[in-house]
């Protein structure tokens, strides 16, 4: 119960990676509120969590509008009463290179996975701060890291999540950490991970030889999230398998 009597507020909790994490911090005995666009799936993660004894409520919002974003929060507040951890997880992205993407595609990936995060924080933190405490954990990519094809907007996005997370830890500790998870090729079943294709060749460069799962992400979410990093903000932590590590080159025979 490392969450217990937590309020833990995650964006793209209707599948993956974010569900994944959502259903984790309930078992961990965290009150969950399911953010997503996508009611029929933030409501089925509800659903599984409340089978399961545990709490959770859903609310539809879009965190690419500051609107929505302040609502969210402020709901969350007012059902629980408090809000102890933040986890800014949706994401959206056109790909394509720099010559081929519109304005829009640009502008949505950066919305939803640059700019939904400090929209996040500037509703979250005030609460955060009137508390005394609060963690937010931020879902980035190793796409931060290196380098990635036709991906222009939302390696930029993810590039960006990095130098906010360092931001945002230097402008509000001690009371408030913030930290980063950089995942790796996760098979979501979602995005490109519907083709089995896809999935088959993400495995190839990875040592592990294999694809993450959602859940051994929410293992580290659960990590940044709980008292178990109280000694970690502004830091990012690297979940992909070694993808990003190693290289590995073919038999020469």
């Amino acid at each position: 119960m490392l969450l217990k009597n937590k309020v833990a507020l995650m964006t793209g909790a209707a599948s993956g990676i974010g569900r994944a994490t959502a259903e984790l911090f309930a078992r961990e005995g965290a009150s969950v509120v399911v953010v997503d666009v996508n009611e029929q799936g933030g409501r089925e993660t509800v659903r599984t969590i409340q089978e399961a004894a545990g709490e959770a409520v859903f609310i539809r919002g879009d965190v690419g509008l500051l609107g929505d974003v302040e609502t969210m929060v402020q709901a969350a507040v007012d059902r629980y009463g408090r809000l102890d951890i933040v986890f800014s997880n949706a994401a959206a992205f056109a790909t394509g290179p720099a010559t081929a993407i519109s304005e829009e595609d640009w502008d949505r990936t950066l919305s939803v996975c640059l700019k939904a995060t400090w929209m996040l924080a500037r509703s979250a933190f005030p609460h955060m701060m009137a508390q005394g405490a609060g963690a937010m954990v931020i879902t980035g990519s190793v796409h931060a890291q290196r380098g990635f094809a036709d991906h222009t907007a939302y390696q930029a996005a993810k590039g960006g999540l990095l130098a906010l997370t360092r931001a945002l830890a230097a402008d509000y500790a001690p009371e408030i950490r913030v930290n980063t998870v950089l995942p790796g090729a996760i098979d979501t079943g979602i995005g490109p991970f519907r083709s089995n294709d896809v999935g088959a060749k993400a495995e190839l460069p990875c040592p592990l030889g294999r694809n993450g799962r959602p859940e051994e992400i929410a293992q580290a979410v659960l990590f940044l999230a709980s008292d178990m990093s109280s000694y970690m903000t502004g830091s990012h932590v690297v979940v992909d398998g070694g993808l990003t590590s190693v290289i590995l080159m073919e038999d020469a025979n």
